[in-house]
């Protein structure tokens, strides 16, 4: 007879095998996005056992990539890992590029989140959030021509972005053309009268066009807005970032308005 512990092994070992059996019975006979949405929201070692199953299946692996690039956990490397396996099987899978590109941008790679957003246009060209995605590349890069083309380009598409707005704002006020900051700072706040961003990019270029008492009024709403805020609202603005930096960042925006509204004085 086999001692106790041999049993408890095989035990186990068979409780593992019959998940698998019946995990591949499954993923074979529904939805496999579904499928991986329900499962990898609530245990984090079931992507491994997910792939080991059906390791070609690009959906499933576009779904645990965006698990991990901030739709539950938070991890670059794994989150490109997945959405690289994807390109492996087809080079022309739609948003594999796009996450890959706002990956590289977030650890400041400004070429390879460059040339990434570029093969997602050419082989994606209808998805416009690609050229908001750009935008802050070329911005970021210091080409602010082409960045503010792409984000008038992105705007077209969705005129109701403040994020749009303010980023266009951000490249005019760069370029020193303070009179374009200020008119795409008003454009974004005729949709968003209280976005704390937008006033505050407002009283910035009304500043430097000489317009102090507007500006300190502007200021000093950004202000009143942003101690309602907590750092997990100011986060919302940011999906691609690491929840770590919500805290420092939010702080670096109010200390941001308070040395604006000093220039005021």
């Amino acid at each position: 007879m086999f001692p106790k512990k041999y049993f408890r092994k095989i035990a186990i070992f068979s409780v593992v095998l019959m998940l698998l059996i019946v995990g591949t019975f499954y993923l074979r006979a529904s939805n496999y996005s579904v499928y991986a949405s329900n499962l990898i929201w609530d245990k984090t070692h079931i992507p491994l056992i997910s792939t080991f199953i059906s390791p070609q299946n690009t959906n499933l692996n576009f779904e645990i990539g965006n698990y991990y690039f901030g739709g539950g956990a938070y991890d670059l490397k794994k989150a490109e890992k997945y959405y690289r396996k994807i390109l492996e099987v087809n080079p022309l899978f739609p948003l594999a590029h796009y996450q890959i590109a706002r990956i590289e941008f977030v650890a400041g790679n400004l070429y390879y989140a460059l040339d990434e957003i570029n093969k997602e246009i050419e082989i994606n060209p209808d998805f416009k959030r690609s050229y908001y995605v750009r935008g802050l590349i070329n911005g970021y890069n210091g080409d602010l021509k082409n960045a503010a083309s792409d984000f008038k380009e992105f705007l077209k598409w969705k005129k109701e972005s403040w994020a749009g707005w303010n980023d266009l704002s951000w490249v005019y006020f760069t370029e020193g053309d303070y009179k374009n900051a200020k008119y795409a700072a008003i454009q974004g706040l005729v949709y968003f009268p209280q976005n704390p961003w937008l006033l505050n990019s407002y009283g910035v270029a009304l500043i430097n066009l000489g317009e102090k008492d507007k500006a300190r009024e502007v200021l000093i709403k950004a202000k009143e807005i942003l101690s309602n805020m907590t750092e997990n609202d100011w986060g919302v603005a940011y999906p691609g970032n690491n929840p770590d930096v919500y805290k420092n960042g939010f702080e670096s925006m109010k200390n941001s308005v308070e040395k604006n509204l000093k220039l005021t004085e």
